[in-house]
């Protein structure tokens, strides 16, 4: 039995909507036109604007990645280039955003509450990546998550 059935499905699926949540939590304090949106404490990471509009777009390819690992047999999935994608966060309204990332992880969610095991294990390949599985792309994702929920909480503890 894999994780997303019966009593660990219930908290695996449930995290990914919730982190939905959590982020716009975290962030309900800031006006959309306030300047830590665009705040770098380190040149090297996103500004908020740019995260929650990264999370959004990662939402987007995920799912792809899920929907083409069940339609086709062992689909070769192209890297998504974040650098490319970055270039057109700054003018992001990061509260609408946050917003559409509540909903889309409501879908995602929903969407896969109703696949079946074998959905589950279906598996494809990305380049630097390997073979991997609709399972193991959503553990990706909490862990992804969590790589950018700390960095909020840094974020925001370092533009006070």
């Amino acid at each position: 039995m894999s994780f997303h059935t019966g009593y660990y499905g219930r908290y695996v699926i449930g995290a990914l909507e919730s982190n939905a949540l959590v982020f716009s939590y975290l962030m309900r304090e800031l006006p959309e036109d306030s300047p830590r949106w665009d705040a770098r404490p380190d040149a090297e990471r996103f500004s908020l604007r740019e995260m929650v509009a990264h999370l959004l777009d990662y939402d987007t390819v995920c799912r792809e990645r899920f929907e083409r690992l069940i339609r086709e047999d062992e689909p070769e999935l192209p890297n998504w280039d974040e650098d490319k994608a970055a270039a057109h966060y700054s003018g992001r309204n990061p509260l609408h955003d946050l917003e559409h990332l509540q909903e889309s992880r409501r879908t995602l969610a929903d969407w896969l509450e109703g696949l079946s095991e074998d959905e589950w294990q279906r598996t494809g390949s990305r380049p630097g990546v390997g073979r991997f599985s609709v399972e193991q792309g959503v553990s990706l994702m909490l862990g992804h998550d969590s790589y950018h929920l700390r960095q909020t909480v840094e974020w925001l503890k370092a533009t006070q």
